[in-house]
């Protein structure tokens, strides 16, 4: 099976409408989406209808809870927050209804697939660190011993981690453009962010999960970045918002 992976859309319509279109020349079999659909930027709308029309199977990420009232605002920075208020009345009451139904991570999709926003043992904790793939590693053999790969997102940072099943320190993979993966592995994948990268590169990053071939492919794809900066302005939107867009950070 083939499957794109996507993550941390976050409003951005022009980098969601690239990646999509470079989904649709790939053998894809399904799409997942790992959460924040929404958040910082000014097309919630077309990019929640473009992603829960394309995607499998979604989880909610924390920006998607905060806008659907599920989560505090006192969690966020000023950024973040504001941007969350102004897209809780843009929406339009469907999509906020929508939002509130999005499935909580982490979520068995079969085929040893694990998709969830943060970490499989919290749907908002980041998996960044030495301490968080250890505990990662624990609630999934504690939890899902099935499980080959947990796809996960929210650090804006594309990762791919692995641990040998049952013993072995994990080994961490950054920066990577392609990973070979075997049989007796499990991995902790993170495909970047589609709509706020924050790794120093402006590209919107998904992955590409092959799992009869046994490959697993981080795809960079330009967009247009000053379009999207545009509307964010136009909003009204916090105008850090917009400047980080061209950064990649």
């Amino acid at each position: 099976m083939v499957c794109a992976i996507i993550s941390d859309i976050h409003s951005n319509q022009e980098a969601l409408l690239a990646v999509l279109a470079r989904i649709k020349e790939l053998p894809v079999d399904v799409v997942y989406c790992l959460g924040d659909l929404v958040g910082y930027n000014a097309d919630p709308d077309a990019c929640m209808d473009m992603v829960l029309a394309r995607a499998k199977e979604t989880v909610r990420g924390n920006h998607d809870k905060a806008v659907a009232g599920f989560m505090s605002l006192d969690w966020f920075n000023t950024e973040a927050r504001e941007a969350a208020l102004w897209t809780r009345q843009a929406v339009k009451p469907e999509n906020l209804e929508k939002l509130k139904r999005l499935r909580e991570g982490p979520h068995d999709v079969g085929e040893g697939i694990l998709i969830c926003h943060g970490t499989p043992y919290d749907e908002d904790a980041y998996l960044m660190d030495s301490r968080s793939i250890a505990e990662s590693y624990h609630c999934l053999d504690a939890k899902y011993n099935g499980i080959r790969f947990c796809l996960h997102g929210h650090t804006h940072h594309p990762l791919v981690v692995s641990r040998r099943k049952g013993a072995g320190a994990p080994r961490v993979h950054r920066g990577q453009e392609q990973t070979d993966l075997d049989g007796e592995t499990v991995y902790l994948i993170n495909p970047g962010s589609i709509g706020q990268p924050r790794d120093g590169i402006a590209l919107a990053s998904f992955g590409i999960l092959d799992t009869r071939r046994m490959v697993y492919k981080n795809i960079r794809v330009r967009y247009a970045v000053q379009e999207t900066q545009r509307k964010v302005q136009k909003a009204g939107l916090p105008p850090g918002l917009a400047r980080r867009l061209a950064e990649g950070r």
